[in-house]
């Protein structure tokens, strides 16, 4: 499943709501969406549990057993919703979105990302492109670092908390998701981050493919990447293999995996005249509108050639941010993950998302060819929009708050002071002299 330039087809299907609704008739909507999976959960765990007592054991001639209760579990029988979300839930936390009003690809109409294949290039071409990357990528991190999740972020995990979803997938690279999920392992064992992550540097390509050295080639330098990502306010609990990108996923690195955060610092401390134009910027209030993933759009004669980046303190291979690129594959470790996720279920609710690039479109496309519904809540045209059975252009946040609010009821609210916090959190983002757009919540 290659990550390719997203792009929406033409067809009169597209950027059609096939009802318009008001805000309350949305979370009605989308509330009885979510009740329907679950009420389909429940009828599955009664034929489940009435099946335990005759469902009989049998023996393979290796001598493992097996059952048809534990097949169907194994296999899934499609109940429940699976959740997907998009950049759009992130706009209200100051991050533009790639499409839409004010995304990157309506602003800069030439916008060209990086490819895979051209940031692991070893020649001086590759260098040149590493350089370019990281410098942009240097200037476009901190709006990153410093937003918050919003109303929409912790509606989802409220809704998750309710047990509307048990596990859901994003397209995010951002950790706003995990950040508002109460439990670092829960989140981290929960939420599959289809296209990897902004929190980890990982070696992708060393010098002696697939060899991890006895000791660090820079020991000073391992040290603090692999020491900073244990704190801070974004912390996280211990990456699951298939729900994130992890340095295993590149068998041609050394299996390296640092904090983006800590990276930061380096490139800062490395880069004095880099680091001076971006709190010049940010004083002046002339940052370039961040991206999704990071990265910032500069002009054409920008020089990047002074830009100096580490290399691998394993190995002194190839650094890149856990982040899948453009022209790179999803780990088999995701995509296996993210298609049970989509077996597992009867419907799927996709938020915030164009799903324009094809390894999202192809889960919607998958549940849609299984009978499944599909309910799109997005501003915007979609791919996924001749799939859907629902599409709702209105806000996320405003929906779903009222959507987990409806879900939660007054006692439950009372009776759990979480959920009554995520239920109250997510007010307007405020990111100050940031230049990043901010759209209220």
């Amino acid at each position: 499943m290659r990550i390719s330039i997203p792009s929406i087809p033409a067809s009169s299907e597209v950027g059609k709501a096939k009802h318009q609704h008001t805000l309350q008739q949305a979370a009605e909507a989308v509330y009885e969406f979510l009740q329907k999976g679950v009420t389909e959960q429940q009828q599955q765990q009664q034929r489940l549990q009435g099946s335990t007592s005759s469902a009989s054991s049998r023996w393979t001639a290796q001598g493992k057993e097996q059952s048809s209760l534990a097949d169907e579990r194994r296999s899934g029988t499609g109940a429940g919703t699976i959740l997907m979300t998009g950049a759009g839930v992130s706009v209200d936390s100051g991050i533009a979105p790639y499409r839409g009003e004010g995304g990157h690809y309506e602003v800069h109409k030439t916008y060209r990302p990086i490819f895979f294949h051209e940031f692991v290039d070893s020649s001086e071409k590759g260098h040149i492109a590493r350089q370019r990357y990281w410098s942009r990528s240097f200037l476009g991190y901190p709006p990153v670092l410093v937003a918050r999740p919003n109303k929409t972020h912790y509606a989802i995990a409220a809704m998750q908390r309710l047990g509307a979803f048990a596990d859901y997938i994003t397209q995010n690279v951002d950790s706003l998701h995990h950040m508002a999920t109460p439990s670092p392992s829960l989140a981290a064992s929960s939420i599959l981050e289809l296209h990897g992550t902004l929190q980890h540097v990982l070696c992708v390509s060393s010098p002696t493919p697939g060899s991890a050295p006895s000791r660090p080639k820079d020991p000073t330098l391992h040290s603090h990447l692999t020491q900073s990502h244990l704190s801070g306010p974004r912390l996280r609990a211990e990456p699951r293999p298939f729900n994130t990108p992890t340095g295993q996923a590149y068998p041609k690195g050394c299996g390296f995996r640092g904090s983006r955060s800590a990276y930061q610092s380096i490139l800062a401390e490395r880069n004095p005249m880099w680091d001076e134009m971006a709190k010049e910027m940010h004083q002046r209030g002339t940052q370039p509108k961040t991206n999704p993933d990071g990265d910032v759009e500069l002009a054409r004669n920008t020089d990047y050639s002074s830009f100096h980046y580490p290399a691998c303190p394993s190995c002194g291979g190839v650094l890149k941010p856990g982040v899948v690129f453009f022209g790179e594959s999803v780990p088999d470790a995701l995509r296996d993950r993210s298609f049970e996720l989509v077996r597992r279920a009867s419907q799927m609710l996709i938020v915030g998302s164009s799903t324009a690039t094809y390894s999202a479109y192809r889960l919607a496309k998958t549940m849609h060819e299984a009978g499944g519904s599909v309910m799109i809540l997005n501003k915007g045209p979609s791919r996924a929009d001749p799939l859907a059975s629902d599409k709702i252009e209105l806000g996320s946040s405003e929906v779903l708050q009222l959507v987990a609010q409806r879900l939660a009821g007054t006692d439950r609210r009372k009776k759990d002071p979480v959920l009554d916090r995520l239920l109250t959190s997510g007010g307007p983002a405020l990111v100050p002299n940031s230049g990043v757009r901010v759209a209220a919540s």
